[in-house]
């Protein structure tokens, strides 16, 4: 990683779509949260008490706010396995603009149901794969696209959660975010490197049987998955963004593979210690439990630890899937 990015990526203006979003989304508290570790200091950055469960709601509401008139008009369409799907459903909604959310069938219901009660009208696939497939065929008819991860008001949006860990905590060193396709590693790390410089560092955290952003910051451009062997939805797109991979090459110190057992533990510590949260929000906690900061701790100690942030990206599990870890929990009592 070279020094701080502040002269590239020109194109993302932070500050200005935090004023866009302001009135719209709510800051998220950071709180301190043991992590079994006297030499690390963790704060949880909670996105999944952000507005519609999830830090999805800033790129969405971003994204709305950048519309012209004629784009408006026309309406939007989004692929996505559930939040970015949700909150661009109520972005839209908020705003008096159409939007159709093109999901796989297999989403969770929940997900599904959300963005139909939001207003939206819900185009189900085969597989995520297929659902990119059928939205570029309504982008053809007209509609206008609002990506989940690869544009710029998506980044924008995802990167006010770097500004307000910045603002909350100046003296953090290492933050930890959640990556599927990359918008709010690309956003949040690089709104953390422009405004802390070398002083903190960024790591990724992504399913091992969806390691898109890992190969495509190895490739130096998307790579599309053969195959994606995981069930943490919400971390598995087919590929992570061209944008996103180009930020996180320059801001992130690495991405952390984990197993899928490795990130529902961490949901279910998460989950004993009061928060709803959905696996792939927990991810970022799962790579800080499974070591990925050990190179990092070198002398560090209870009097002197490690200030580290893990961003827990959304709250909305499937609630069978909740409440099977909740009995879990309480079986264990």
């Amino acid at each position: 990683m070279t020094s701080a990015p502040t002269d590239r990526f020109t194109a993302y203006d932070f500050l200005a779509a935090r004023a866009r979003i302001a009135g719209y989304i709510v800051g998220t508290p950071l709180i301190p949260f043991d992590v079994g570790d006297p030499r690390i200091d963790l704060r949880l950055k909670l996105e999944n008490r952000q507005v519609t469960g999830a830090f999805k709601a800033r790129g969405a509401t971003n994204n709305i706010a950048r519309l012209t008139d004629a784009e408006r008009a026309a309406g939007v369409v989004a692929t996505s396995s559930g939040n970015h799907g949700k909150a661009l459903a109520w972005a839209a909604m908020e705003a008096g603009v159409k939007a159709t959310i093109v999901m796989p069938a297999n989403a969770y219901p929940n997900k599904i149901a959300a963005c139909r009660e939001l207003g939206a009208t819900v185009v189900l696939s085969a597989d995520r794969m297929q659902a990119e497939v059928d939205a570029a065929a309504l982008v053809a008819k007209g509609l206008v696209p609002i990506h989940p991860y690869d544009a710029d008001g998506t980044i924008e949006g995802a990167g006010t959660v770097g500004l307000d860990i910045a603002d909350d905590w100046p003296e953090v060193e290492v933050v930890v975010i959640p990556v599927g396709g990359g918008g709010l590693a690309a956003g949040t790390s690089l709104a953390l490197r422009r405004t802390l410089g070398d002083q903190v560092r960024c790591l990724g955290a992504e399913p091992d049987g969806a390691p898109s952003m890992s190969l495509g910051i190895e490739a130096g451009a998307p790579v599309v998955l053969d195959a994606i062997n995981t069930e943490i939805q919400g971390l598995c797109p087919p590929e992570s963004g061209a944008r996103n991979i180009a930020v996180c090459r320059e801001t992130l110190e690495g991405v952390a593979r984990l197993s899928d057992t490795a990130i529902l533990d961490a949901q279910r510590i998460l989950v004993q210690g009061g928060e709803v949260v959905e696996p792939a929000g927990a991810a970022a906690v799962a790579a800080i439990r499974e070591g990925h900061l050990e190179a990092w701790l070198a002398g560090r100690d209870a009097d002197h630890p490690l200030r580290v942030v893990a961003v827990i990206s959304g709250g909305n599990p499937a609630p069978d899937q909740l409440e099977q870890v909740r009995a879990s929990i309480a079986a264990e009592a």
